[in-house]
């Protein structure tokens, strides 16, 4: 298999240095692989999967994501917007705008037309079953909704990769596993790289594999 996440040595500090958020992390990662990320509270599992995503760069060390080298890489915003799609705990839909105008926003960094942005985002809207809501804003829609809305916004530039930071963690029990096996299932049917930072064992056991960070270094995995 090739690897798409390449760590070496990687280190990033706060504080004008008195901070070790992370402490010389060596970590591979898969293409098609799904891993949770387990950590206490300020651990550096976050800034972890930021540096994975381009949205904080490191200190020191070597980090290969997707065949780009990070620290050379002039320009993340494109890396960004054509590999990696991005969950967060809590969904960052814009409230102005409809359910189908949050999910093609990614859309307007690429190339495309207005058609083809419509026709990315409905084929979305129906996989995660909310195609009777494309004209919804989010006010009008549950949290679990919501949630499934921002899963469709992460995929409508066809990424390789989904980093979902704590993507069931507003959510009830039910809801938090509706989105996890949604997913589970992209990840299984599109062969998307999947890294997941949970606080939940019984989100993260259904990982293929489970990396538990500690005072920003890797403690298994």
């Amino acid at each position: 298999m090739v690897n798409v996440v390449e760590i070496e040595n990687l280190s990033k500090y706060y504080e004008n240095g008195n901070v070790k958020a992370l402490d010389g992390i060596n970590l591979t990662i898969e293409e098609g692989e799904f891993v949770a990320i387990m950590g206490p509270s300020g651990s550096g599992k976050s800034t972890l999967l930021n540096m994975i995503g381009s949205l904080d760069r490191s200190d020191n060390g070597k980090i290969v994501v997707d065949g780009h080298d990070l620290l050379l890489e002039k320009d993340l915003s494109n890396f960004r917007s054509e590999t990696i799609g991005f969950v967060f705990q809590l969904h960052n839909l814009l409230p102005m705008l409809s359910s189908l105008e949050n999910i093609e926003l990614p859309t307007y960094e690429l190339k495309i037309s207005s058609d083809e942005r419509e026709k990315r985002a409905s084929k979305l809207l129906k996989k995660v079953g909310l195609e009777d809501k494309a004209k919804f804003s989010p006010k009008k829609l549950s949290g679990g909704e919501r949630q499934r809305i921002a899963v469709a916004r992460a995929l409508v530039n066809n990424p390789s990769i989904i980093l979902a930071d704590e993507p069931t963690g507003s959510l009830d029990s039910d809801n938090s596993q509706k989105i996890l096996q949604l997913l589970k299932d992209l990840h299984k049917e599109e062969n998307i790289t999947l890294i997941i930072i949970t606080h939940d064992p019984n989100i993260a056991q259904q990982a293929g594999r489970i990396v538990n960070i500690l005072d920003g270094k890797i403690a298994n995995g």
